[in-house]
């Protein structure tokens, strides 16, 4: 009986402070997300409306410019530098962040060893981004974080991803990623 007694203590106080943590905001449950408005997205409202990409200066260099930028010396390497930091800028919406968003996207694996299931993975714009040619710029790469695992019907397959955006910087072996998603669910794509 006293087994019981601290048995329906032990529940009454676990209960009560779920309720205060969930009253207060401190806690999240599922729930709750699912009451937050959630807004579909493109990739291209991943880009400030504003931002304009810079051209690629090697497309209008001549042919002596170019050999003198490539000529290696301290102050060819310091203008290279700025040169690729000019091209590879690419800044996030800041207004996305902490938005409960719904985003097409592909997935790319940090991992490679054929597995279609995974907690930790890259969402990008097109099938093969980050593998096989040059990754896209970091506001077209989201960092996805499932906390367990998800598991994909097929890598070549386009899902929809849902969770909370976070416009952050995370960095992987394979890109640098603008967003981070905490993932709530994946599923197949579909129009």
């Amino acid at each position: 009986m006293k087994l019981l007694k601290i048995a329906l203590l032990s529940a009454t106080v676990s209960v009560s402070i779920y309720a205060a943590a969930v009253q207060s905001g401190w806690w999240s449950s599922s729930s709750e997300q699912e009451d937050v408005e959630l807004v579909e997205l493109n990739w291209d409202d991943l880009i400030p409306a504003d931002f304009q990409q810079p051209e690629n200066p090697f497309n209008t260099m001549t042919q002596e410019e170019i050999d003198k930028l490539l000529d290696g010396s301290d102050e060819s390497n310091a203008r290279l530098a700025q040169l690729q930091a000019e091209f590879e800028y690419a800044p996030v919406v800041e207004s996305l962040d902490g938005k409960r968003v719904k985003l097409p996207a592909y997935v790319t694996p940090l991992d490679f060893d054929g597995q279609l299931k995974m907690s930790e993975f890259l969402l990008v714009p097109y099938m093969g981004a980050c593998i096989h040619t040059p990754p896209p710029p970091a506001n077209q790469v989201v960092y996805a974080d499932s906390g367990t695992p998800i598991e994909l019907n097929s890598p070549y397959d386009p899902i929809w991803a849902v969770g909370v955006l976070r416009a952050v910087t995370v960095n992987s072996d394979l890109a640098e990623a603008g967003y981070k998603l905490e993932v709530e669910e994946v599923m197949p794509y579909s129009r």
